[in-house]
């Protein structure tokens, strides 16, 4: 990705070249791209790294391949930080709107993926982190004015789902498809988050169920706990 360079170093770079040919401008990709990166890391806390990304503004689509999301509990190690990392994500939907106060996305695909949830406390985890960072973010001038935002399909395809619950491994599961619900703003950080582990739950009792037991591993006296202390019920 082009960054603009500091005035110095460009100074530097075109005396050493005896070229005076301008740098580059970013691309709306590039320039897309950076801007997240940066809001990411300033205002939730968290890293979003990536290796190829592109904004198609006709298709309105986004594509983005070799994604990572961390974020930074303090509880956590960076392999458990380590919230989402997949090999292609393509969001589609309308963030082209006239209002700046809406945005859709229709489409959420997440393809070879890993998930990794991990609780460091009752109600507390990666998951919850971000989530919270998030929400603290949506008003954009004041508290009646906010980003009102939906997805209306998140979709997870060949993905693994790792679940810790204090340093200790719950679960770890790799499913052909996941779907989750629709995501919107004004869900609370918990709904988020059952939003997630619910559908998991769902699919591993239908592996269990079907005798696909060759792609888990299960701790189902530690996963009955965390169930029963978490969502309540088993």
């Amino acid at each position: 990705m082009i960054k603009p360079l500091k005035l110095s170093a460009a100074l530097v770079l075109l005396a050493l070249s005896g070229c005076a040919e301008a740098v580059p401008e970013q691309t709306l990709s590039e320039r897309v791209a950076e801007q997240l990166t940066e809001r990411v890391d300033r205002r939730y806390d968290a890293s979003f790294t990536y290796q190829n990304f592109e904004l198609n503004t006709l298709t309105a689509e986004l594509i983005a391949t070799d994604v990572g999301l961390a974020t930074r509990v303090n509880e956590l190690d960076d392999g458990l930080n380590q919230l989402l990392w997949a090999d292609y994500v393509r969001l589609t939907g309308d963030w082209l709107s006239q209002r700046q106060d809406q945005l859709r996305i229709d489409r959420a695909e997440v393809v070879d993926a890993q998930v990794t949830l991990a609780y460091y406390a009752a109600g507390r985890s990666n998951l919850h982190a971000l989530v919270e960072q998030v929400k603290g973010q949506l008003p954009l001038h004041n508290a009646n004015q906010q980003v009102l935002w939906q997805i209306d399909e998140v979709i997870l395809n060949n993905v693994v789902v790792n679940l810790f619950d204090q340093g200790r491994p719950l679960l770890s599961v790799q499913l052909q498809r996941l779907e989750l619900p629709p995501l919107h703003s004004e869900q609370t950080t918990d709904e988020w988050v059952d939003s997630v582990i619910g559908p998991l739950l769902e699919q591993l009792i239908e592996q269990v169920m079907g005798g696909q037991t060759q792609t888990m591993t299960v701790d189902m006296q530690g996963l009955t706990a965390f169930v029963w202390r978490e969502l309540g019920a088993f």
